[in-house]
């Protein structure tokens, strides 16, 4: 459920500082500098402006509704005349109405036609009113259960103006809201899509940490839901690192749900209770009733899963106590929860009567969906009829248009002549343009074909080289260390013979290390899982740690690919041990349909992505981007200093 009360309040804040800076300067920020605005100033436009912030400000601020009204109704009549700042007394009205009423039909019309009638002004203020007043209308249709209209709203308004105006977070936050919106009808496949998205715009641009924590925690609850684990895990730790870094917030109590029900599908349910009493700390520190409730529900999860009925009874009453479950789907689940708990308690006249308390919200909720079905019939047939007259209309018009243009095209042909001389000009001017721009385009083509061709050439060369060398090794040096490895045996035991072959068994191991780390041998023997296995065993040495991860790898994977894939990990291995001094390494392989993911995350000192990166600093990762770029793929580096490194690559297979 989500809190269109705590949205408005602060979409209302934000405008009063907006409107004070651009009227009439600093002065304006109190209520009493807005009311001399009003009393003195002779130009209707500031006074109406005055009035809508007084209005508000003695609504969100004093708690004073009668102000508020009276004050809007000063403005009213002030704004007759124009039609922008008409537009903004409906929107000031309808978040009156809603603060003292709530979802009204009259409060969601009005934030309708508020946003109908800003959306002829192109103002970067005009845009901040109407994308809130769409935004406040779609909540309350979606309070409501029309989260279809909902869904529609943002994907036909509010986000294609949120991307145009490049305000990316105001669209990662509709992407987000359409994803919990198709969650909640079922459709869990296309709600992961918009997840996705959201979180796309938060990875690519310097957004809220605290809502790409949040985005990040969506998709994890989703693959708990299903079951995936160890997706779940994986966006776990990642929102972690945000959290780590943040104050404690709405996302830390996301987190603790989110987290509690991962614990609960691993069955480890005092895990899970401890995060949600850390959760519910925060909840109560922040007096946020929604969350507290939200923390005992889950707590009414794990009691009941745990078979403590009485327990998670005492903590359901807490969430009817506490919580708004106004919202009909809440009061459904709720009914059915207390009739599942007193039928275990073996309490059957209260189970029964909530029960038919389930059964009849459910009934209800279809009789609505009904309701709502023929309504949309009834509109869409409506719509028909009024369509099928403006098309006569367009028709009668466009009939006087041609009278007209036939009239007048004798006077026009020699200006017609003119101007397709003048157009055959320009278009010869921009087919040239357009033919330098595509030889251009060739050329740069040609370009990186030569580039991948060098850099192919470059692989396959280390690669065969390699082999030689690491083929010397063990043929050669190997073979003679081991002759005189023999040699020295067949000797009497001397002690200073016995420190000989103690060096001697030393220096083989070695060069046998040396020769397997140059060229993997378990690679085509036993395939890609085997071979990295045995990578993250063999560089395993002291307090390091590397724990790995594969999912789905096939064997069918080209061998030239497999063998780029290894030194892939091997480097950001060696990396993280040598540059990184990291002791806790999670390696991630996961192939798809989509392709092969490599993850590999460390908990070591970190590095400036853009220092190094842009100096092109470091063969290490040098040698990673070109082997990544030789197999079309991307990579993705996330590093602070101090803050450990992730490295995320997605290849084509």
């Amino acid at each position: 459920m989500k809190k269109l009360v705590f949205l408005t309040i602060l979409l209302c804040n934000m405008l009063l500082s907006v409107f004070a800076l651009q009227q009439s300067g600093p002065s304006t920020g109190s209520i009493d500098s807005l009311w001399n605005v009003f009393n003195t100033v002779k130009n209707d436009s500031l006074r109406a402006r005055a009035a809508l912030l007084i209005a508000n400000q003695s609504m969100f601020e004093k708690k004073d509704s009668v102000t508020a009204l009276r004050y809007l109704g000063e403005a009213q009549k002030l704004c007759a005349k124009q039609s922008y700042l008409k537009a903004l007394y409906t929107y000031y009205r309808a978040s009156h109405i809603f603060m003292t009423a709530g979802e009204t039909d009259e409060c969601q019309q009005l934030y309708r036609q508020a946003a109908v009638m800003l959306e002829k002004f192109n103002t970067q203020e005009a845009y901040e009113f109407w994308v809130k007043a769409w935004w406040n209308y779609a909540m309350i249709i979606d309070h409501k259960d029309d989260r279809k209209s909902m869904v529609q709203i943002q994907i036909d308004k509010i986000i294609p103006a949120a991307i145009k105006q490049k305000d990316y977070n105001q669209a990662a936050k509709s992407y987000q809201a359409i994803g919990s919106a198709l969650k909640e009808i079922g459709d869990t496949e296309r709600g992961i899509y918009y997840f996705k998205k959201g979180l796309e715009l938060y990875e690519k641009y310097p957004l809220s940490k605290e809502r790409h924590a949040i985005s990040l925690l969506n998709l994890a609850r989703e693959y708990v839901e299903s079951r995936e684990l160890n997706l779940a895990k994986s966006y776990l730790l990642k929102s972690e690192r945000i959290l780590d870094t943040l104050k404690e917030s709405l996302a830390h109590l996301n987190y603790g749900e989110t987290a509690s029900m991962y614990y609960c599908a691993k069955n480890d349910f005092p895990k899970a209770l401890q995060v949600v009493e850390k959760a519910l700390k925060i909840a109560e520190q922040l007096n946020m009733p929604y969350e507290i409730g939200m923390m005992h529900y889950q707590k009414f999860n794990i009691f009941y899963s745990l078979g403590k009925y009485e327990l998670a009874l005492k903590e359901l009453k807490i969430v009817m106590r506490d919580m708004p479950y106004d919202m009909t789907s809440n009061m459904q689940q709720i009914a059915k929860d207390l009739s599942n708990t007193y039928a275990k308690l073996n309490d059957y006249p209260n189970a029964y009567k909530w029960l038919g308390k389930h059964v009849a919200i459910k009934d209800s909720l279809a009789q609505v969906a009904y309701k709502s079905e023929i309504a949309g019939l009834e509109t869409r047939f409506r719509t028909a009829e009024k369509n099928e007259k403006i098309m006569r209309l367009e028709f009668e018009q466009r009939e006087t248009v041609l009278q007209q243009k036939n009239q007048r095209l004798y006077n026009y042909i020699l200006g017609i002549f003119s101007l397709v001389l003048l157009l055959l000009l320009v278009l010869s001017v921009y087919l040239y343009r357009q033919h330098r721009k595509r030889a251009q385009r060739d050329l740069e083509l040609l370009a990186q074909q030569q580039e991948l061709q060098v850099t192919k050439a470059l692989l396959e060369g280390e690669e065969l080289e390699r082999h030689r060398v690491a083929r010397d090794l063990h043929d050669g040096l190997g073979g003679h260390l081991t002759a005189m490895r023999l040699q020295v045996s067949s000797e009497d035991n001397l002690p200073v013979l016995d420190g000989i072959k103690s060096q001697l068994d030393q220096m083989i191991s070695d060069v046998r290390l040396i020769a397997h780390n140059m060229m993997p041998e378990n690679l085509s023997r036993s395939g890609l899982s085997v071979a990295l296995e045995d990578l993250c065993t063999l560089m395993q040495h002291g307090a390091v740690v590397i724990e790995l991860q594969c999912n789905g790898l096939s064997s069918t994977i080209a061998e030239n690919m497999q063998l780029n894939i290894y030194r892939i990990i091997q480097e950001l291995i060696n990396n993280a041990i040598r540059h990184g001094d990291a002791d806790q390494i999670i390696v991630q392989c996961l192939q798809n349909e989509q392709g092969f993911l490599i993850g590999v995350d460390d908990n070591g000192k970190g590095f400036d992505v853009g220092e190094v990166v842009g100096a092109k600093r470091g063969m290490g990762l040098k040698n990673v981007q070109m082997r990544v770029e030789y197999l079309n793929g991307k990579m993705n580096i996330s590093s602070q200093p101090g803050a450990g490194t992730s490295v995320n690559i997605e290849i084509n297979v």
